[in-house]
């Protein structure tokens, strides 16, 4: 009875994980332009007077707009620290892959970024025919 829990959980475990690579292997990448940058600043006020606390978790976050075709994804980076990519500038291309709600950028020198789509919209007129 051990053996056969034990062989079926082994199994799941391997199928599960195999499931993964072969999703991960298949994303697809598209050239895509960064459209803008915004630093990203929460709707919650601060009371009182600033002190020596360690930064609020939202305190490096950015919103990065990025084009493909005549969609705009917004994407929110997170980071711990201080920075921000160099791809992560105006008028520069970038390969993505979307998902439901996540956006992957592909960062020379530090592999993949996963953002959440914050919105999306669609450009309309001139701007998105000239774009194509």
């Amino acid at each position: 009875m051990n053996k056969t829990c034990g062989l079926v959980i082994c199994s799941l475990l391997f199928l599960g994980e195999s499931a993964f690579l072969l999703n991960a292997s298949t994303q697809q990448y598209q050239n895509a332009t960064v459209v803008g940058v915004q630093k990203y600043e929460p709707d919650t006020p601060r009371y009182g007077k600033r002190n020596d606390a360690p930064p609020t978790a939202s305190e490096y976050d950015y919103n990065i707009s990025i084009r493909l075709n005549c969609l705009v994804y917004v994407g929110r980076y997170q980071s711990a620290i201080d920075y921000l990519p160099g791809v992560f500038a105006p008028n520069h291309s970038v390969e993505i892959s979307l998902q439901k709600h996540l956006m992957f950028v592909q960062v020379p020198g530090a592999g993949e970024v996963k953002m959440g789509i914050v919105r999306h919209y669609t450009l309309s007129g001139n701007s998105c025919v000239a774009g194509r």
